[in-house]
């Protein structure tokens, strides 16, 4: 009997190592499949943490087992190590002081979630954006970019934005880009760059997915003049998945096993497939925007996809990943559904030297911002 349950145990997880290594590899080749046609690979790098653990899991149990089975989880993790290096950053004695080193300057990049001032009014959502331009002053950053920036056109009902970054963070350049406009015009949001250093050109890019799915919004640059060099600094926010309250519960509810997970599950497979279809597109055009700079150029953003992805993938080319070339850790930048999302991005043309990385955590948004300390290069061409 004992030797019938431990064959039937090994069997078991024969079957288990190779239909994890066959999903995992597939998560690991992700980016290079277009994801609004191959959108069931693409979800997959959403599983990716989880695909990852259980391999490494059954690569413990099989060395535990002594048996010649541990070779195949081994392989796949040594033949994965790109996408290992992309999930998880290894520099844990990498600088993070909030002090700039000398000769850098700053790049923070934050999805403020339109400080909160579209939420209810209520006490908290009002002191939260105080908190947040308190933040942004600590962190004393050079060039500040921000999606889901919100701006007030009735002052009355409510605050504006621009004039306080303008005249109390001491940002006196910027570009900002409209996005979404309310039908009464009271307020509007989208995106922004601020700058501490002079801008001497812009540019506005629309994405020309349909206005309703909200896939219609922006990229933007701007080119500064640092210390006698050019650079270029491109922003966007690409398609987000536009979940409901509902959405997110549901998410919640499939995760405790609840015994409605797939009817749940097609709503949330159908806006998954659909924001892959419009990232994808939106991504070609950054790519293709930054090929086109004649300066060294850093891109930043909510991409709203994974380090697996296509998107990822497309957009930084052969840019430098801040947080894997000097992070720690998955480097989390959205609080929901997951703790291993990152999603927002700080991307820098290899020509730049990064200095530090900082992924904080502060709870003022749904997202967490990146702050990158970076020295500018010796050369005005970009690296290709």
């Amino acid at each position: 009997m004992p030797f019938t349950l431990r064959s039937f145990s090994k069997k078991i997880g024969i079957f288990l190592t190779i239909g994890v290594s066959i999903l995992y590899g597939m998560a690991c080749l992700a980016w290079y499949f277009p994801p609004g046609k191959y959108w069931y690979i693409a979800l997959l790098g959403v599983g990716y943490a989880f695909l990852l653990v259980s391999l490494l899991g059954l690569l413990i149990f099989w060395i535990f087992a002594r048996s010649k089975w541990l070779f195949l989880p081994l392989l796949v993790l040594i033949a994965s190590w790109k996408s290992i290096h992309v999930f998880f950053a290894f520099h844990p004695m990498a600088s993070t002081t909030i002090t700039k080193p000398e000769g850098s300057f700053r790049v923070m990049q934050w999805n403020v979630e339109r400080f909160g001032q579209m939420r209810p009014p209520n006490r908290e959502n009002r002191v939260k954006r105080k908190q947040i331009f308190s933040y942004i002053r600590i962190q004393d950053p050079d060039i500040l970019c921000l999606q889901e920036f919100f701006e007030s056109n009735d002052p009355k009902r409510f605050a504006e934005n621009i004039p306080y970054f303008r005249d109390s963070l001491g940002f006196r350049y910027f570009y900002y880009a409209m996005d979404h406009r309310r039908p009464d015009t009271a307020y509007e949001h989208g995106i922004a760059i601020f700058s501490k250093f002079p801008i001497k050109k812009t540019h506005r890019g629309r994405f020309t997915g349909p206005k309703e799915k909200k896939a219609n919004e922006s990229y933007i640059y701007i080119d500064l003049e640092i210390n006698g060099h050019m650079i270029r600094v491109l922003t966007t926010h690409l398609q987000s998945l536009l979940f409901t309250g509902k959405e997110f519960k549901s998410l919640e509810d499939i995760k405790k096993g609840d015994d409605s997970t797939l009817t749940k599950s097609v709503s949330i497979f159908r806006k998954f497939k659909q924001a892959y279809g419009f990232r994808k597109e939106q991504a070609d055009k950054v790519r293709a925007e930054l090929d086109k700079s004649p300066y060294p150029a850093i891109v930043t953003g909510d991409f709203n996809d994974l380090p697996h992805s296509y998107v990822y993938k497309t957009v930084k080319g052969n840019f430098q990943d801040v947080f894997t070339l000097k992070g720690f850790g998955v480097g989390r930048t959205f609080s929901s559904i997951s703790p291993t999302l990152r999603i927002d991005y700080t991307l820098v043309d290899p020509a730049f030297e990064v200095i530090q990385c900082r992924n904080p955590h502060p709870q003022l948004s749904d997202h967490f911002p990146v702050i990158t300390d970076l020295r500018l290069p010796n050369r005005t061409g970009v690296s290709k």
